[in-house]
Formats: C-alpha cells, sequence, structure tokens
C-alpha cells in the first residue's frame, strides 16, 4: 500500500489553453484540467495553481508560460502535466 494521496483523476473538465501577444490572443491547446489535484511528480501544489493535461496541441510552436528543462513549446507539454 502507498504512502501518497492520491489524485482524483475522474474529477476534470476541459479548458483552452491561450497565448497573449499584446491585445492579440491565440487558442494554442485545448487540455484537461484536473480539479481536486493536489499534487505534480510527488510536490504538493499550493492553492492557486492548478494542474492540466495537454491533450491537443494547435500551435506547436507556441511557447508554455512556465518553461522547464523538458518542455518550452506546447508539441514538448503534449500529454505531459503542467502547472
Amino acid at each position: 500500500m502507498s504512502n501518497f494521496i492520491q489524485d482524483a483523476i475522474d474529477d476534470t473538465c476541459q479548458c483552452q489553453l491561450y497565448v497573449v501577444y499584446g491585445e492579440e490572443r491565440t487558442l494554442v491547446a485545448h487540455g484537461k484540467v484536473f480539479q481536486a489535484a493536489i499534487d505534480l511528480h510527488g510536490m504538493n501544489l499550493s492553492d492557486n495553481i492548478i494542474k492540466i493535461t495537454v491533450v491537443e496541441v494547435h500551435i506547436l510552436d507556441a511557447l508554455v508560460l512556465v518553461p522547464i528543462d523538458e518542455v518550452y513549446t506546447m508539441v514538448e507539454a503534449f500529454q505531459s502535466f503542467l502547472t
């Protein structure tokens, strides 16, 4: 038996991911929000952070808002978890 608290993976909703350049807003991907997510890769999430996964990418080279070592663009974020 694991000591880790699991996310409620059934508590999800769809979302749209946009990039804003000046006054222009561009839809770059669709995602899934994990409403009751409490951790990401073993790290606790604070109350103002949400966990999403990218399920469909429209603009492959669009930059993610907060890049990490492995993920800079939406195509790299495909089927990965982001906060």
